[in-house]
């Protein structure tokens, strides 16, 4: 945000007119932390910042950030009104400057909200398309009416470029930042470092491959077992780290094939963690997706802020990410042969190209995913809008 700026947007009372943030919810994830980090940045450059969502686990951080919210349900519509008509209301006391709306199923309702009352409008997409054949969704239709559309990847670009969809579309490619500081190796104590290698039997000899996903059908685990059979003759811990919701169901059969691979001193399933820059500098290795297919690769984004050489699925947005032998390697999506060559490959890194690797990761990390960088980015857009 800029002086100027500030000062064009001051209502007849002196007061800031409004920047207004809309999300689906306010819940703990890397869309919500966005649009909470815009808005508490907002109001650090004596802004005014409010946010439209439907409520969720960090509206005490946005009321410590002195953000003013308001919840509404952005999936239904009851006899108090739809969530367009809310939306428009909020806007319009607000008296909104620009709307920033985050996710094509928010961006719709934006869109309606402000037909009556035009106002700049920066939707950003996080995940990729649904098809529906070769026709984009009506969602992305409106979605691409914005006057800024933001995309978290070359890979977006490129495939809704490639499909024609941006043709008369101004859109940036941003990608969402991430806490690097935090991730950073430097700030794991020897304690957490000692206390999260005892609670997990980890010896100091195995190296340690990481996998951080879902404990979902279709995540990738299986294809990992077999993959690991690469390394069969060394030693080696892996961990399957649950990412989001778990199914107990595929959770109890994952565990039956460990056993039954002979692997449970080797293979451990972890729910969780709330300390991922520990569990990050205890790893070697970070399998961060065996698909692939993503719209933004966040688990190689924070590995890679934390150091680490990762291997990745070739296509989506990983393959942009990740840079072959400068920061980890590729394999076939899905392949547990091609993973099992880059395995063995990542555990056989003499140590001085191991932590060039680590450093290249870092370098591209602070540079590319830094929330203050991502922030500044939009900031500039809001600033070409309302010049």
């Amino acid at each position: 945000m800029t002086e100027t700026t500030a000062q064009n947007s001051l209502k007849a009372d002196g007061a800031q007119r409004a920047i207004v943030q809309v999300t689906d919810a306010l819940d703990a994830g890397p869309v919500s932390r966005v649009a909470l980090d815009l808005s508490a940045a907002i109001r650090r450059f004596g802004g005014t910042s409010c946010i439209i969502s439907g409520g969720g686990s960090m509206l005490a951080e946005a009321e410590r950030a002195q953000v003013v919210h308001e919840t509404i349900n952005m999936t239904t519509s009851s006899m108090m009104g739809s969530s367009t008509s809310k939306i428009a209301s909020r806007l319009d006391e607000w008296q909104a400057q620009l709307v920033h709306a985050h996710g094509e199923n928010t961006a719709v309702r934006v869109n309606k909200s402000i037909a009556k009352n035009r106002l700049p409008c920066v939707v950003s997409l996080y995940d990729l398309p649904v098809r529906r054949g070769d026709r984009p969704t009506p969602g992305l239709v409106q979605s691409l009416e914005a006057d800024r559309v933001l995309l978290v990847s070359e890979f977006m670009r490129e495939l809704l470029g490639g499909a024609g969809y941006l043709d008369t579309v101004d859109a940036r490619v941003i990608p969402p930042g991430i806490a690097v500081n935090a991730l950073h190796p430097s700030v794991v104590t020897a304690a957490r470092l000692t206390r999260m290698v005892r609670d997990m039997e980890i010896t100091a000899q195995s190296p340690v491959i990481l996998f951080p996903a879902a404990l979902q059908e279709g995540a990738g685990h299986d294809v990992l077992i077999d993959a690991l059979r690469a390394l069969e003759n060394k030693t080696w811990v892996c961990l399957f780290v649950g990412v989001g919701m778990s199914e107990r169901r595929y959770h109890y059969r994952l565990m039956q094939r460990i056993e039954a691979e002979g692997l449970e001193r080797r293979l451990r399933i972890i729910e969780g963690t709330e300390d991922p820059a520990t569990l990050y500098k205890l790893s070697d290795i970070v399998i961060s997706t065996v698909n692939g297919n993503l719209a933004f690769d966040y688990a190689c984004a924070e590995s890679q802020a934390a150091g680490k050489v990762v291997l990745g699925a070739n296509n989506g947005a990983t393959a942009f990410q990740i840079d072959p032998g400068e920061t980890g390697a590729l394999f076939d999506p899905g392949d547990a042969d091609t993973l099992g060559m880059a395995l063995a490959w990542a555990t056989a890194l003499a140590p001085e190209k191991r932590a060039e690797l680590e450093n290249n990761a870092m370098v591209h990390a602070f540079r590319t995913f830094k929330r203050d960088e991502t922030a500044r980015q939009i900031f500039d857009i809001y600033d070409e809008l309302l010049a």
